[in-house]
């Protein structure tokens, strides 16, 4: 692959027009040409659409049409693009100036690519390389990730999950193995964090959460488990010889 892949940059959104044209155009105005634009709008009745025309010859696709929350518009939008790379991006969210230096990184399809985002609310930035176990802990949040195309021919989001289905979807593509994840020391987005999605719980994969990690990291737990007892066993017989000496 080149250095400039077409990424598809997805936009799901539902009367947001307070802020979905901010999020347009921090898509628009980004210093790398080779993007598609791609809006799912869940049938908004407060402005959103006209904000949306007004960049319509700028966007590749758009729709506007009742859904099933986020992660069906997302669905909708993936089956709409036509990019080597998918990104999603919140209507309340903003795209940093990043793809320029994003994409060079994109080389291997058989790998999900995710950088740091920045957290206004909490005046942090999330960032840094996940493993499984951090994985198992926590989310790497979809605002930083760029999945290769063909995630999604085998996957899409579970609309079980209301809130976390891209935290069940990301526990699902490591546990397989089919696809590796890359860090990229790289600042992809400001995620609104003061959002709805981050104060409501998604109490059906939370209940669900133990069982998933089970099925997809269990071998690795009892690894872990395994080593972390012999450590602590020596460490203890160390301290133990240290101490009589």
């Amino acid at each position: 692959m080149n250095d400039t892949p077409l990424i598809a940059i997805i936009i799901v959104t539902f009367n947001a027009a307070d802020y979905i044209e901010k999020a347009i155009r921090s898509v628009l105005e980004q210093n790398y040409a080779n993007t598609e634009l791609i809006i799912i709008d869940g049938g908004s009745s407060d402005g959103t659409i006209d904000i949306i025309r007004r960049y319509e010859t700028r966007i590749s696709r758009w729709i506007s049409e009742p859904d099933a929350g986020v992660y069906d518009a997302m669905n909708k939008g993936v089956d709409m693009a036509n990019g080597d790379w998918i990104y999603f991006l919140g209507a309340d969210d903003v795209l940093v100036n990043c793809l320029h230096k994003a994409a060079p990184y994109l080389k291997n399809r058989k790998t999900i690519y995710y950088g740091d985002i920045y957290l206004p609310n909490k005046n942090k930035t999330y960032s840094g390389e996940f493993r499984w176990h951090t994985l198992a802990a926590k989310n790497i949040n979809h605002q930083s990730i760029f999945y290769p195309r063909r995630v999604f021919s085998r996957q899409a989001f579970n609309l079980k999950y209301k809130i976390l289905a891209d935290y069940d979807l990301n526990v699902r593509l490591w546990g397989d193995g089919e696809f590796k994840f890359k860090y990229i020391p790289v600042l992809v987005a400001i995620h609104n964090d003061g959002g709805v999605s981050n104060q409501k719980s998604d109490e059906a994969f939370l209940a669900d959460k133990p069982a998933l990690i089970s099925k997809y990291f269990g071998r690795k737990i009892a690894v872990r488990n395994i080593w972390l007892t012999a450590r602590n066993k020596a460490g203890r017989i160390i301290r133990a010889i240290l101490g009589r000496n």
